[in-house]
């Protein structure tokens, strides 16, 4: 459906966002990329630096593990391979499409709605116990030839479903949520980490929290995050019914930790303390379920903003089309006014205040005349402050 002439009020949140990408995808990420860059100290250029250099504790010592020194080079694989890559629609992470396929997800998905049976779900010691290697390799063989599984039918316990399943997340080139975010997970880390421990009841940090991941999973290729929501949504079954298989979502996201965020071809210790220091942020994924995959409400805002932007410049004239020269391929705005960091604030709120009002206001003023658009003028008038209100979008959204 062409968005210049849909109701975009008819489409949720979710729907709006995989159509912006799909339909522009570099100013998709780059509004994604600023809008985590407020949450984070993250600059935006950040997600295309390779993550080579690995700090980490050992012993009481702090040491530094770099993969592309000379005794720890090899294939170039995970952000080493994929540095550089420019290929159109994709996040900095390509070497992985090429083995997240949809015959891989369709296998995967599979295993998994085998373990979501109820009997399956309430197996103690699920995803922790082996199961047969003689069983997990045969299922192995039917899987890599895409013979029919027929779970049900062929006597693969749950057990060897699930090791199976951990063991090809394990073999992927570089971990599901990709090196590229390594450095955000980094700083998404102890904020997890106090959640996890009760220290956090702040309801502002705990929006910050929910809002980086879901915007770092905003980035995320499109297989990587449909693998990702099958993921999650089994293990939140899993940890649901920690009573009668004892597995807590703590000790899920030891398990999985290492395959869905610690980089490739660590040595031991350094895997050690990144899976440990890293575990808290899959566990709260696990705990919060799919909920980590809705859109943040001023994310959203932000891309309906796009869209009807998008409408009224359809409707505009040759004219005023030139007169406007604003291109949406070389341009990211957004609605909201953001206060900067501390460092930067007194120097610089000021300017970046008056700047997105204005251009909301020449938005609103460019509107066909009309009674709405005057209450409109009136209630931008009246408001202002810490972003702008979201009720004047969802208004601007019926105007004609």
């Amino acid at each position: 459906m062409d968005m210049e002439y849909a109701n975009i009020n008819e489409f949720n949140d979710r729907d709006l966002a995989t159509r912006m990408r799909n339909s522009n995808y570099e100013k998709y990420k780059s509004l994604v990329r600023m809008h985590l860059s407020f949450e984070l100290e993250l600059n935006t250029d950040e997600f295309d630096m390779p993550c080579h250099e690995i700090v980490y504790e050992d012993k009481g010592k702090i040491k530094k593990w770099n993969r592309l020194s000379k005794k720890n080079r090899g294939p170039a694989t995970g952000c080493t391979a994929g540095a550089g890559s420019k290929s159109a629609g994709n996040s900095p992470t390509e070497t992985l499409q090429q083995q997240i396929d949809a015959g891989f997800l369709m296998q995967l998905e599979e295993l998994k709605e085998f373990l979501m049976l109820e009997k399956n779900l309430s197996q103690e010691g699920l995803f922790r116990k082996t199961g047969a290697v003689s069983r997990q390799n045969e299922l192995r063989m039917h899987i890599q030839h895409d013979q029919p599984l027929d779970l049900e039918l062929t006597g693969f316990s749950a057990h060897d479903c699930a090791t199976v399943f951990k063991s090809f997340l394990a073999e992927l080139p570089e971990p599901l949520l990709t090196d590229a975010h390594y450095r955000a997970h980094l700083q998404i880390a102890p904020l997890s980490q106090a959640l996890m421990g009760g220290q956090v009841a702040a309801t502002a940090e705990r929006q910050q929290h929910l809002n980086s991941v879901q915007l770092l999973l905003l980035l995320l290729p499109e297989e990587h995050r449909e693998l990702l929501q099958h993921i999650i949504k089994m293990l939140h079954s899993v940890a649901a019914r920690e009573e009668s298989n004892k597995m807590s979502a703590e000790n899920l996201a030891i398990l999985f930790t290492p395959h869905l965020i610690c980089p490739r071809q660590m040595p031991p210790e350094a895997l050690h303390y990144t899976a440990k220091k890293m575990s808290s942020i899959v566990s709260y994924m696990i705990q919060q379920g799919l909920e980590i995959f809705e859109v943040p409400g001023k994310q959203a805002t932000d891309i309906r903003a796009y869209f009807l932007e998008r409408k009224r410049k359809k409707t505009m004239s040759p004219e005023q089309t030139l007169e406007e020269s604003i291109s949406d391929d070389s341009t990211v705005n957004t609605v909201y006014t953001f206060v900067d960091r501390a460092a930067t604030a007194a120097a610089n709120n000021s300017n970046y205040t008056d700047t997105a009002l204005a251009q909301l206001y020449a938005h609103i003023q460019s509107l066909p005349e009309s009674s709405k658009k005057r209450r409109l003028i009136k209630q931008f008038n009246k408001q202002n402050g810490q972003g702008t209100p979201l009720q004047v979008i969802a208004r601007s959204s019926s105007v004609p």
